[in-house]
């Protein structure tokens, strides 16, 4: 082992050791923490158990595990200590102590970056203790639930389905008269993959979800609207509609807000197309592109524009996740894809533009997006692909003017309908030119 190859490891165990010892340091100070464990403490624990990785490497094994059990005897013996003595509470300094002693064995064993990575999230958590029980107590039992729930399905239940097309035993008889190459071309009943985009697009409406859950009560309506897009546009603009008719004083904070949750969305079909068809991604980059553009740069302005706002956006939303949300939208996916697959097999492309733009209206566009996507180079040119894809996300677009109309103030209507009717030329240019 070469200098430089011995030097990095031991630097980065004191580094990550300095950064995780400020944190405890400065937290012990400033409630009087009663720890033995502070900056110095810190640094000599990553630097030791670097040493002892070393030695162990140099030496033999033993060394390491020695010095593990040394650090755990001596963490343990302390907190005994602190709590008989203080009746202190609490092991977060303890774990965190054996985790410095872990971190620096790891760099020295040959993971550098990821002793520094995990070293700079143990400081953020450690550094984000009164934040994340604020967080905590302010999420609900059913939240709480509908995430374990979605844990199970992601994690337990997902690795466990067959990657199995079963398309030929049930759709065969149904699809006997089809082209093979037309029956072959899309796996609808694939029990694995079917319950992976459920996963996925119940993975990004959550995110979306949670910074609403962290951020969207303590920010201006626009800010608000921008982080609710991607939890879901048409839920933020109803929402933000209902508000509207309570304070019929404000209107350009309110447009401002629709139009950012309108523009935040795209990222999510920007997401669904590329994990599922690069080379319609590609495709429609530009498009889309333009269309998400257009409606941030107007959102940002009208933002910008308005004055200070001196209120702030209480989006009363649901949690997106439950069980019986998860299948109804597992069983929209299989049926946008059957359709996709049984009118494409025997009818013209014709037909799926008409099941494309009902499904718009009533605001069932991601899996519709989804089966599009799928369904792009084998059944689908592309060309009809990219235009199905950019008709389903203006008719999704436009339908906020018809929520503002119903459900929000009337003086929204004519301001809002001048903004999605600009967004009507430049989805023109993306049918047309692109």
């Amino acid at each position: 082992m070469d200098l430089q190859n011995i030097v990095i490891p031991f630097a980065a165990s004191i580094l990550i050791g300095a950064l995780i010892g400020i944190e405890r340091e400065k937290k012990k100070q400033s409630v009087k923490n009663l720890s033995a464990v502070g900056i110095r403490s810190s640094i000599v624990i990553s630097l030791f158990g670097a040493t002892s990785a070393y030695l162990g490497q140099l030496l033999s094994p033993v060394i390491l595990m020695v010095s593990l059990a040394a650090i755990i005897t001596l963490t343990i013996a302390s907190y005994i200590y602190l709590v008989t003595k203080y009746g202190r509470i609490g092991i977060t300094t303890e774990i965190s102590t054996i985790l410095l002693f872990l971190y620096g064995a790891i760099c020295v064993l040959g993971s550098v970056q990821l002793a520094i990575i995990l070293g700079i999230l143990t400081t953020l958590v450690l550094s984000l203790k009164s934040y994340l029980h604020g967080v905590a107590k302010n999420v609900s039992d059913r939240e709480f639930y509908d995430t374990i729930k979605f844990a199970i399905i992601a994690f337990i239940i997902l690795p466990f389905l067959p990657d199995k097309n079963f398309d030929q035993t049930i759709l065969g008889p149904l699809l006997s008269a089809a082209p093979q190459s037309a029956v072959a071309g899309l796996d609808v009943l694939n029990p694995y993959r079917i319950w992976f985009l459920v996963v996925f697009v119940s993975g990004v409406s959550y995110t979306g979800y949670i910074l609403v859950k962290l951020f969207g009560n303590k920010v201006g309506l626009s800010l608000s609207g921008l982080m609710g897009g991607l939890y879901s546009s048409t839920a933020t603009s109803l929402t933000l509609a209902q508000r509207s008719k309570e304070m019929l004083k404000i209107k350009t904070p309110f447009i401002a807000a629709i139009t950012l949750a309108c523009a935040i969305s795209y990222i999510k079909s920007f997401i669904f197309i590329r994990a599922l068809n690069e080379e319609l991604f590609l495709r429609t980059l530009i498009p889309l592109g333009l269309m998400f553009l257009y409606m941030l740069c107007i959102g940002l302005y009208l933002m910008l524009s308005t004055k200070k706002e001196k209120f702030t956006a209480q989006q009363e939303l649901k949690t997106p996740f439950t069980l019986i949300k998860a299948l109804k939208l597992g069983a929209f996916i299989i049926g946008a894809l059957l359709v996709a697959k049984i009118s494409l097999s025997y009818a013209k492309v014709e037909i799926y533009y008409i099941v494309a733009t009902i499904s718009a209206l009533f605001a069932i566009d991601d899996p519709i997006v989804i089966s599009t996507s799928a369904s792009a180079g084998n059944l689908l040119s592309m060309f009809d692909a990219k235009n199905i894809i950019l008709l389903v996300t203006y008719l999704n677009m436009i339908q906020k003017v018809f929520i503002v109309y119903f459900f929000g103030n009337r003086k929204l209507v004519k301001p809002t309908a001048l903004i999605f009717g600009g967004l009507l030329l430049v989805t023109l240019v993306g049918f047309i030119y692109l």
